[in-house]
Order: structure tokens, then C-alpha cells, then sequence
């Protein structure tokens, strides 16, 4: 078959998101044309969108090297980047693409997609508006104006702009997107929830709205419109500004409760001294209590993805035991029930997982989870019988034991028991990872909208 038949079938079966069949034709051209620049980037747009990043980029590389003029091939070259978070690489290919054909607006939005992903809010605004210079009614220009002007906190302006968008393309779905979005910024979720919605009615598989409907859905429950609040006005900082906010807070909670104590007002002080943990509590805890109730709603079970739900049923399980051997120790119940306040702080960690896309920072706070649940089991066995020892050792013919000789006897073996404390320390410790480890970014692209 001739060469530029299979070009456009090809580019016929991707415009219909047929990717294997495409896959296929590009391999086919590319077997009798090796420097065929446009079959290398589409193939590698075909790639990205069946998960393939490591292929996908080798073949928008070999586009470009093919034809290192070709701005479609440094704008495939930039989308796969953004794909993988390779961030400052991303920028660097899309301003060539630019450089080479400014009158593009697809590679402004990109630019400007980028630039949201940096959290350079202002140059991602800046980006959108060249885009919109270009053609003044392009769609995404528009919503990736709004989000920008949202992120800035300028909400009439994105509400504007958004209004602009429908207008123009009412059926668009990242559109209702990203209203939905500026609503629940400005604080509707109701009206959120039917941007959201109508994403979905249209794109059924659009995971961002999902997750938004998510959101609006917690959101009508007052105490998490506040969390949210705090989320998304943290949110339009960098992560590095994130970092010194966190600890700012706790360096101003342990001042604050050294201060107090000084002044003599011990109480005081130490309900400033544990706010902090009430903060990393509600940090971190917050979005799987509210997931976890969510599982009751109609409509929330299903909007929820499965990782999530299997997050929030396992915090579910952690709140359970919890409950459990802190009411054993309300009741005097066996000695690891002392134990009760570790289980409370392992809720931060525990809820924390939910924070963490895919990825290193997930899967080590699993494995610290779990190293940490099997360690208390074994330090619960080992005060058992340390107990048990005790108890005997007090009563030997097997009555009543002595209380003096009882404590005398768990004063002499405590030492079987003590690494209670250095496991509570660690768990505690773990809630600044939860608070500052890189939490990775969503899996981008038209894979990246399918469940887990």
C-alpha cells in the first residue's frame, strides 16, 4: 500500500481513539519510511494513550531527531514529558514547538497545562492568554485559563472566562470540569455537583471529574467544607512554600505551649501543644473518614475510585480496632490494651495512604503500616505473657496475687515490654512523612481516566 494511504488511515484510527489498529498502520509506514518524522510523533501520541510512556517518548525522541523542525514533533515530545512529570523537560521541548510555530494554540495550552503542574500559576495564565491571542474561543485556552485564575484566587474572573467556554462549546466536558471546580472553590458544592455531572454525562470516564464529584459530594458536609477550604487554599503554594507552612505551624504550636508554661497555665498549654496533633490529624485523616462515610451515599460508593474505597475501608478497620482497645482499657481490660494510645496515632499514617498517588512514597508508608501493626501484635503478645509471668511468679500456689510482690515482679521484667514507647515514637514520627513526602501526581493522559 502506498505510504501516504497508510499515513491517513492511521491518522483516521487514532482521531478514533483506535489505538491498536493505529499502532499497527504507523509500524507498517515507519517498516518502509524509518525517518517518517509525523509517523514517529503520532505513534508516540498512540503510545502515551495506551500507558506506554517509556515507548512513547523513544518514538517522539526519534521524531524529532527525524526532523528537528517539525513543531509537531517537539509538542508530541513535550505532551509524553508532562505524561511521565518530567516538568522542567516538558517546558523546554513545547517552547521550541512554540518557537517553531507560534500561531498554535494547542502548544500554549500545553505550555499552560505545564506551568499548572509547576504551580507557576502566574505563567500558566500568561501561557493560556498567548493561546487566546491565537484563537480567541479555544476551548482549552479558556478552562486552563479559569483553573489558573481559581488557583490565583480570582474566582470572578475565572467564573467569566468559563462562562465564555460553555458559551462557545456548551457540550465540552472538561468545561463543566472546570466549573465545577471554580464553584467549589468559591464554595458551592451544590453547584459544583452539577458541573461535575454533566462531565461525566458526557465523559463518563474522565477520572479529574470524578474525583471532583467526590469532592462536592464531602463538601456539603460543613466540617469537611472547611478541610477542603484549608486543602485548596494550601494548594496554591509550592510544595517547598507547603513544607515551611507546615512547620511553621509546629514550631508555633511548641513555642506557643512553652510560652504558656512559663506563664504558668499548664492547661493551656497543653491544648496548644496538642492542636498540632489535632492539625496532622485532620490532615490527615480527613479525606478517608469522609471516603469512608461516602461508601454510605448512593451516589458516592460508585463515584469513588476502588484504590480509594480500599483506602477508607482500611482506615475503617484501623478506627475499628482502635475503638476496641481503647474502650478494653476504659474497662480495665488485659495489659496491651495499654497499648491503646499507639493505635491512635497510627490512624495519621493509616489515613495518610490515601494522600499518596502510586508510587514510592505510597508504598512505603504501606509497608511502615504494616511492619508497625505486626510489631504491636508481638510487643501485645510478649505484655501478655509478661503478665501472665508476673502474675505467677506473685502467686505461686495460685491464688490471689500480692500486689507488692506483683509490682515488684512487672518492675523487674519490664524490660520484656518498655520498646512500646520507641514504636509509639516511630508511628508519631512517621506523621511528618505523611505531611511532607512528595505525593506524586495523577497518571496523565487518556489511560490515566480509567479506574484503578
Amino acid at each position: 500500500m502506498h505510504s501516504e494511504a497508510i499515513w491517513q488511515r492511521a491518522v483516521l484510527l487514532a482521531g478514533q481513539r483506535r489505538w491498536d489498529l493505529a499502532g499497527k498502520e504507523l509500524r507498517a509506514l515507519l517498516a518502509q519510511e524509518p525517518d517518517h518524522a509525523p509517523a514517529h510523533a503520532l505513534l508516540a501520541q498512540v503510545l502515551a494513550a495506551t500507558g506506554d510512556l517509556d515507548g512513547a517518548l523513544h518514538e517522539a525522541r526519534q521524531a524529532v531527531g527525524a526532523d528537528p523542525e517539525l513543531d509537531f514533533a517537539h509538542g508530541v515530545l513535550a505532551q509524553v514529558l508532562w505524561q511521565r512529570d518530567e516538568l522542567p523537560a516538558a517546558a523546554t521541548a513545547i517552547a521550541q514547538a512554540i518557537a517553531l510555530d507560534p500561531d498554535d494554540a494547542s502548544h500554549h495550552a500545553l505550555l499552560a497545562q505545564i506551568r499548572l503542574g509547576q504551580r507557576r500559576f502566574d505563567d500558566a495564565l500568561a501561557a493560556a492568554d498567548d493561546g487566546l491571542r491565537v484563537n480567541p474561543q479555544d476551548t482549552d485556552c479558556l478552562n486552563l485559563r479559569s483553573v489558573a485564575l481559581t488557583r490565583l484566587g480570582r474566582g470572578r474572573e475565572a467564573t467569566d472566562t468559563l462562562d465564555a467556554s460553555l458559551a462557545h462549546d456548551p457540550e465540552n466536558p472538561y468545561t463543566h470540569q472546570a466549573r465545577g471546580f471554580a464553584l467549589l472553590h468559591q464554595g458551592d458544592p451544590r453547584g459544583a455537583l452539577v458541573h461535575f455531572q454533566e462531565a461525566l454525562r458526557r465523559d463518563p470516564q474522565l477520572r479529574s471529574a470524578r474525583a471532583g464529584l467526590v469532592e462536592a459530594l464531602k463538601a456539603k458536609n460543613p466540617l469537611y467544607r472547611v478541610v477542603l477550604a484549608w486543602f485548596l487554599w494550601l494548594g496554591r503554594f509550592s510544595g517547598a512554600r507547603q513544607m515551611q507552612i507546615a512547620v511553621g505551624l509546629w514550631l508555633l504550636a511548641r513555642l506557643g505551649a512553652e510560652g504558656l508554661d512559663g506563664a504558668g497555665a499548664p492547661v493551656a498549654a497543653d491544648v496548644v501543644r496538642y492542636s498540632w496533633l489535632a492539625f496532622v490529624l485532620v490532615t490527615a485523616c480527613a479525606v478517608p473518614i469522609f471516603n469512608l462515610l461516602l461508601l454510605l451515599h448512593p451516589i458516592g460508593r460508585h463515584a469513588l475510585e476502588r484504590r480509594a474505597r480500599r483506602d477508607a475501608l482500611c482506615l475503617g478497620a484501623t478506627v475499628l480496632v482502635s475503638l476496641g482497645v481503647g474502650l478494653g482499657r476504659l474497662c480495665s481490660g488485659p495489659v496491651w490494651t495499654q497499648g491503646w494510645i499507639f493505635w491512635l496515632i497510627l490512624l495519621m499514617p493509616v489515613a495518610g495512604i490515601g494522600l499518596f498517588e502510586p508510587g514510592w512514597g505510597r508504598r512505603t508508608l504501606q509497608a511502615f503500616c504494616a511492619a508497625a501493626a505486626a510489631t504491636w501484635i508481638a510487643w501485645a503478645i510478649a505484655a501478655h505473657r509478661w503478665a501472665a509471668n508476673a502474675t505467677a511468679v506473685a502467686a505461686p500456689s495460685g491464688g490471689e496475687p500480692d500486689p507488692v510482690r506483683l509490682r515488684a515482679a512487672l518492675e523487674a521484667t519490664s524490660g520484656e515490654v518498655e520498646w512500646l514507647g520507641t514504636l509509639i515514637l516511630a508511628t508519631a514520627l512517621s506523621t511528618w512523612f505523611v505531611l511532607l513526602a512528595p505525593k506524586g501526581r495523577p497518571r496523565r493522559g487518556i489511560g490515566a481516566d480509567s479506574d484503578d
